[in-house]
């Protein structure tokens, strides 16, 4: 197995592993269970320091910051993120993309705010990261990271392939880079990110109408 590959795995069990034990002091925060999500999310962080290169107290602190995100009952539940990306074309048949301020391009995309619907955020998304108006139309997908080897937190994204209705290309400086409209075939380097089927699916969404949405297999 590549480095890289066993990076994300790791990465991916010590997230599971202090979800798990988060999950279960947030149900269980006294008794003999308690002391073994103790445990659990002890060796979590002793893990997650060494992969850091970290020692002993950073591994300590860590312990202690997840303990108090600790919250008792069904709120203190813990689950993937979820984000939302525009995948939208301009008449010319290009794709809108953005720079975000590490440098590296992307789609417009962000973490779902509570109290408003996955569409609702996707507009919102596009309106202050680039200054375009979209009307969501179609569910393109919905994208597990963890499923191309993302060592990042778990998030589950949602795509919308959106039609642009207003707006004037303005991304907002401190949000992007830049925007700006590109050819599939064409698009600018670097990328954001590991998973590239996006670029297959827009396509799949623009150029051939695809109307079922992608989910990761089992």
């Amino acid at each position: 197995m590549p480095d890289s590959d066993l990076l994300a795995e790791l990465a991916r069990f010590i997230e599971r592993i202090t979800a798990i034990a988060r999950t279960g002091l947030a149900f269980k925060p006294d008794g003999y269970d308690s002391e073994r999500y103790e445990e659990l999310l002890k060796e979590a962080a002793r893990m997650h320091a060494v992969v850091a290169g970290a020692n002993d107290d950073d591994a300590e602190a860590l312990r202690r910051r997840w303990r108090e995100q600790v919250i008792a009952g069904y709120e203190g539940y813990v689950t993937a993120a979820v984000g939302c990306g525009v995948i939208a074309f301009n008449d010319c048949d290009e794709i809108l993309m953005m720079q975000r301020p590490t440098g590296k391009w992307w789609y417009p995309t962000g973490f779902c705010d509570v109290g408003i619907s996955h569409a609702e955020n996707v507009a919102k998304e596009a309106r202050e990261e680039t200054g375009l108006i979209v009307e969501p139309e179609r569910l393109i997908a919905v994208i597990d990271n963890k499923k191309y080897g993302s060592p990042a937190r778990h998030i589950y994204s949602m795509l919308f392939y959106c039609r642009i209705v207003g707006g004037e290309l303005k991304p907002n400086p401190l949000e992007a880079l830049a925007a700006a409209f590109f050819p599939l075939d064409s698009l600018p380097e670097p990328l954001h990110g590991v998973d590239r089927k996006w670029i297959a699916l827009a396509r799949e969404f623009h150029f051939n109408r695809r109307v079922a949405p992608y989910f990761d297999p089992l």
